[in-house]
């Protein structure tokens, strides 16, 4: 019985492990599009896992994963960003701009790179 259970345990770990990197080049592509988008350079092209929340309101819960990056306006002034992963189905990026917080939903997936 024990050899299940750490079985089942080592399996849901690979599992999670799988997710984050599928949900990781999700986000990458995510904020390259955007930044492409308005003219700002994504930096290092990478993005990091900085958080995993869970989220309820009164229709659902789900859970949010959510990858930082940083870009840069005209290559001097490094600014923040952060691409929100909502299991299912959401997907959404933060940018920090001098001007305020630029969030644009993209939807289940972004378009794919040409």
């Amino acid at each position: 019985m024990i050899e299940l259970f750490i079985f089942l345990l080592v399996t849901g770990c690979i599992v999670a492990w799988w997710q984050l990197m599928q949900g990781r080049q999700k986000a990458r592509k995510a904020a390259g599009q955007v930044c492409g988008n308005h003219g700002l350079q994504l930096l290092d092209d990478t993005v990091s896992l900085s958080s995993i929340t869970w989220n309820r309101n009164n229709i659902n819960s789900r859970i949010l994963v959510n990858y930082g990056f940083e870009f840069a306006i005209n290559g001097a002034r490094r600014r923040s960003g952060v691409v929100t992963i909502g299991f299912p189905a959401t997907l959404s990026v933060t940018l920090e701009l001098e001007e305020g917080r630029l969030i644009e939903n993209l939807g289940a997936d972004p378009s794919p790179e040409s």
